[in-house]
């Protein structure tokens, strides 16, 4: 009586422990990208976002070290871009408020590097920002449609479940 007793025990422990060990899986949903001319905007979860740093959420929860460092480099050169703008700006209210003590030569060739350099950090950025997108959907498109799950329960029986999960 004390062997079945000590079995029926350790099998509910067991099963316990089965149930406590399932991991969490978290649904990662695809993110469309849609030219409207010159601009992008996204589609995640049936909602357009405009601003590609609003990505941020669903990115970084992929927990993908790849995806987290090509956007890190997509933020980093865009924050870039805002100081080099910033230069320009600089340089164009100084020249506004003290008309005579920039030359022109020098006003328009730093408004031009200035803008030469936004458009090439700006493209680097947007590759950036379009390998971490692809390395997401590629992971979005890797989840299981259907799976079969055989599950047992020690000296209860064991059971046969079919899943099928569809992304709405």
């Amino acid at each position: 009586m004390k062997i079945r007793l000590f079995f029926f025990l350790f099998s509910c422990c067991v099963s316990l422990e089965l149930w406590a060990q399932q991991a969490l899986v978290e649904t990662i949903y695809p993110i469309e990208q849609i030219q409207q001319g010159f601009r992008n905007k996204y589609v995640y979860k049936r909602q357009v976002i405009d601003n590609p740093l609003a990505l941020q959420i669903p990115l970084l929860e992929a927990k993908d070290p790849e995806i987290s460092l090509a956007f890190n480099k997509f933020k980093q050169q865009r924050k870039l871009m805002t100081w080099i703008s910033s230069i320009g700006l600089g340089i164009s209210i100084y020249s506004f408020i003290k008309p005579g003590q920039v030359t022109d030569e020098f006003y328009f060739s730093t408004i031009g590097a200035a803008a030469l350099v936004n458009v090439y950090v700006g493209t680097i950025s947007m590759h950036h920002l379009n390998r971490a997108l692809s390395r997401y959907n590629s992971l979005a498109s890797k989840e299981p449609k259907i799976s079969l799950e055989v599950k047992s329960f020690g000296a209860q029986g064991a059971s046969l479940a079919l899943n099928w999960k569809y992304n709405f």
